[in-house]
């Protein structure tokens, strides 16, 4: 049977490819969005949020990143994978109005990366563009003896799963997959993937946190199931609060992941996990798959950029089952 090692869970927000000094730019520039949007206002007080966009302070935290990015590269490294599942959501890349699967697993033999230019991206984002995409297309390896086994099993235990084997014309592998190659992994082989997209963003068929919870569970036991000597690592792709950081929500869902508190993390409320905060859900799916791994948070930074508390809650939490 397949063998889980563990897996990990890892923030994709454009910030950590953009230097420190560029944050405010990109923070001013979404705040007219921001304002339609009509978000919650953030927890923290004018004069904290003061403070935590002066340079000094954004600078810290932008290293802190790229501290956690490499320290948890180097955790999943050690599990020495032969498969990457990742659990992530699609943003309009693969899916449109036309169909919008609330759970989508792939089982063709590949994808594609077909970069849609960074005319499509704000400039403040010119940096990053490189670890979502690249300059031209590029096919990415995935294992489509696992996809069709893993909608078989969830199937057959109750879920319904929307599948496909073919790539939608003109539509590419979205950022959530994509980043784990190019930014967490950047410059190393890479391994084949095995996508779970998950719609978190889209009404209104987003899969509540108890259904990702039962999914992770799913999941878990379909590759369990597998006739296959590989060696799985899970990664949720995405999160943590954003646009707007709600610090409390962060740190609570990291928690409960770290004691496997499942009811907590069925319990959060959906009312919190919109925009980007969305994400959340795949960290849910993953956690619940790793019950029985020793979950460690390998650091959260509140990245902020502007005054009005947006940012990222950039989360980056490792779990590690023993041989």
């Amino acid at each position: 049977m397949a063998y889980i090692v563990g897996g990990a869970g890892v923030s994709h927000s454009p910030q950590l490819s953009i230097e420190p000094g560029g944050w405010r730019a990109h923070g001013d520039l979404e705040q007219p969005h921001l304002k339609e949007l009509n978000l919650p206002s953030s927890p923290r007080t004018p004069e904290e949020l003061a403070r935590e966009i002066e340079f000094r302070q954004m600078e810290a935290r932008h290293q802190a990143c790229q501290e956690a990015l490499e320290r948890t590269r180097d955790e999943l490294l050690e599990m020495k994978p032969d498969v990457l599942l990742v659990v992530g959501d699609d943003q309009r890349e693969l899916f449109l109005d036309d169909i919008m699967p609330a759970v989508a697993i792939f089982r063709g033999e590949s994808l594609d990366d077909r970069p849609p230019g960074m005319e499509v991206y704000p400039k403040t984002m010119e940096s990053a563009y490189e670890y979502y995409h690249a300059g031209e297309e590029e096919t990415y390896r995935t294992v489509p003896e696992l996809g069709q086994h893993l909608v078989e099993h969830l199937v057959e235990n109750g879920f319904d799963i929307a599948q496909f084997s073919e790539q939608p014309t003109g539509r590419s592998l979205g950022h959530a997959f994509t980043f784990i190659y190019r930014r967490l992994f950047e410059g190393l082989p890479r391994l084949p993937l095995a996508p779970i997209m998950l719609n978190t963003y889209y009404p209104p068929n987003q899969p509540t946190p108890r259904r990702c919870v039962e999914l992770g569970q799913g999941l878990r036991a379909a590759i369990e199931s597998w006739d296959s000597d590989l060696r799985v690592a899970l990664i949720a792709s995405g999160g943590l609060t954003h646009p707007i950081i709600d610090e409390g929500l962060d740190r609570g869902l990291l928690s409960a992941l770290e004691r496997h508190d499942h009811e907590a993390l069925a319990q959060i409320p959906v009312a919190g996990l919109t925009e980007g905060s969305s994400e959340i859900r795949n960290w849910i799916v993953v956690g619940a798959a790793l019950e029985d791994a020793t979950a460690k948070v390998v650091d959260y930074i509140p990245a902020y950029r502007s005054t009005v508390g947006s940012g990222c809650g950039m989360g980056f939490l490792t779990w590690t089952r023993s041989l």
